[in-house]
C-alpha cells in the first residue's frame, strides 16, 4: 500500500518501494509512434536505473536502436500508486548485470542465457512524476462529503508530486 506521507516527503524512496512491490509496467520510446507496451523492470534505486531483458527481434529493440528517451508507466495493483518515469535508453551489453538478473522468468522467453536475441536495455532515470491516494474507504468517503458539503473544499485524498534524478 502506499503511503501518501512518503509520496510527498521521501518521494524517491516511495517510488522505488512501489517499484519492488509491482512487477511490470508500460514502457514505450518518445516519439516512435508506436504503443507502450508491457515489461518487467528491474530496478537498481542507488544507480537510479531501470534494467529490461527483451529480444533484439523486437520493434522496442529498433526503437531503442543506439539510444532513445523512454517513458516507463507504473501502476499499483490495487493499491492507489501511480508512476510516469521518463530517462534514457540504451542496449546494454553488461553480461555481469544480465547474469544478476537471469531467472526463471527470463529462461522462458530464450534458448539459455547466451541466446544471441537476448537484449538488455538500461533506462537511466531522469525524471518522474508520481501520485499515491488513499486506501481507505473511509477517509474517501469522508473527504467526498466534506467537498460536497462546502464548494470551496477540495478532496485531499492523495500526494502528487515530481522526482528528479
Amino acid at each position: 500500500m502506499p503511503d501518501t506521507y512518503r509520496t510527498e516527503n521521501e518521494p524517491k524512496s516511495e517510488l522505488f518501494d512501489q517499484l519492488s512491490h509491482v512487477r511490470a509496467g508500460m514502457l514505450g520510446i518518445e516519439g516512435s509512434g508506436a504503443h507502450m507496451r508491457p515489461m518487467t523492470h528491474f530496478a537498481d534505486a542507488g544507480k537510479a536505473v531501470l534494467w529490461f531483458i527483451t529480444s533484439r527481434k523486437t520493434d522496442l529493440a529498433a526503437q531503442v536502436g543506439q539510444g532513445a528517451t523512454a517513458h516507463y508507466c507504473l501502476v499499483g495493483e490495487d493499491t492507489g500508486y501511480f508512476a510516469c518515469l521518463r530517462g534514457a535508453i540504451r542496449q546494454s551489453d553488461n553480461s555481469e548485470m544480465l547474469d544478476e538478473l537471469w531467472n526463471a522468468v527470463a529462461a522462458a522467453w530464450f534458448t539459455g542465457r547466451d541466446d544471441p536475441d537476448l537484449l538488455l536495455l538500461e533506462m537511466s532515470l531522469r525524471d518522474a512524476e508520481v501520485w499515491s491516494a488513499t486506501n481507505s474507504r473511509f477517509q474517501f468517503g469522508l473527504e467526498i462529503a466534506c467537498a460536497n458539503l462546502d464548494k470551496d473544499a477540495k478532496p485531499d485524498i492523495g500526494a502528487h508530486t515530481v522526482v528528479r534524478f
